[in-house]
């Protein structure tokens, strides 16, 4: 269970460029953002992370005010762009447009989609631009997918058909992008996890990805969480060389403590990684994304920079309430390395 292929927090010790600017008390650039491309999404899902708002905004980023954006982030010095939603992103028709402008700018690119619009054009253009993309499924079956995604066995099965032609074009191709999957766990799908692992392995994706699931309804909080160690450690036999089982390790560890790992006491990582939403807000992190009170700006009436150098960004991350946080946010960890660094120590020339 510790495979140094899983995920953890010293990723950001990656950018010690970034770290060390932060430290001696300059503004840099985050290093990864969030981009919604849309909050359409063709999928039911009862307890998507997003539908607090998804009820209320239909937005879609214009192709004009999208690559305005994305020149922006580029030219800020952003590394990594990851089209998510809100909605899914292959609902608005300009993110494949982006997704290879944000390449040609300079920036590592990811995509998170449910596979539905996974075309073969799609998944060509993906293939050519992003480093990594990931689909959405949390089921092995149309039954479980019928309790997340709220969509029936049709949909199910073209989803699983558009996985396996995008793992086979990434062969045929040669790409160099990871083609992955990614599994929520909670009382719904825990049964499910081994079978899937084993459909996943068999349509020859590079991974499966496994996450406890968490929901967080505009402040109303509902974990659903459980427990599936045994059953990790079950999937993880199947992995083999071109296949790997990959789970949050430090997210299962930590749900299982008090305090879920937040033994700091201010937020720091809304420095090194942010949100924009499609209609045009930029939020202090995609877990508080919709939320008003840490939207720290909108790009329709200011530059990214602009945004990024402004008091309100300032007052916004100050006024941090990790009562309106949920417990296993992305910031967690590496919050954690970022406390630990800010925190005086004795004698600190002997190491």
């Amino acid at each position: 269970m510790t495979d140094v292929k899983q995920f953890s927090s010293d990723k950001i010790l990656k950018h010690l460029d970034r770290v060390c600017d932060w430290v001696e008390g300059r503004n840099p650039p985050p290093i990864t953002v969030e981009l919604d491309m849309t909050n359409v999404c063709n999928h039911l899902c009862p307890e998507c992370v997003a539908g607090y708002f998804q009820d209320v905004s239909r937005d879609s980023l214009t192709r004009e005010k999208a690559e305005g954006i994305v020149r922006q982030l580029g030219h800020a010095g952003a590394r990594g762009l990851i089209f998510t939603g809100g909605g899914d992103p292959l609902c608005n028709k300009h993110t494949l447009e982006m997704v290879a402008l944000a390449k040609e700018v300079g920036m590592d690119v990811g995509l998170i989609t449910n596979g539905t619009l996974l075309t073969k054009h799609a998944a060509k253009v993906i293939l050519e631009n992003c480093v990594w993309v990931r689909v959405s499924l949390d089921a092995a079956t149309p039954e479980v997918f019928k309790k997340t995604h709220g969509l029936g066995p049709a949909a199910f099965d073209k989803i699983v058909k558009n996985i396996g032609a995008l793992a086979r074009m990434k062969k045929d191709t040669g790409s160099g992008c990871t083609v992955g999957v990614g599994y929520l766990t909670n009382d719904d799908t825990k049964d499910e996890m081994y079978e899937a692992a084993v459909l996943c392995r068999d349509l020859g994706v590079d991974y499966i990805q496994f996450r406890p699931m968490q929901i967080h309804r505009g402040g109303q909080f509902d974990y659903h969480w459980t427990d599936v160690t045994k059953t990790i450690k079950k999937c993880m036999k199947l992995t083999r060389p071109g296949f790997d089982v990959l789970f949050s390790k430090h997210k299962y560890d930590m749900m299982k403590t008090k305090d879920y790992g937040r033994n700091y006491k201010v937020c720091y990582g809304h420095q090194f990684a942010t949100t924009i939403c499609a209609d045009g807000k930029m939020y202090i992190c995609c877990h508080l994304r919709g939320y008003e009170k840490y939207c720290i700006g909108d790009l329709n009436k200011q530059t990214f920079q602009e945004i990024w150098d402004s008091e309100k960004r300032r007052e916004v991350y100050k006024s941090i309430d990790f009562k309106d946080c949920i417990p296993l946010c992305r910031d967690n960890t590496f919050n954690q390395v970022l406390w630990n660094i800010r925190q005086k120590k004795e004698h600190e020339n002997f190491l």
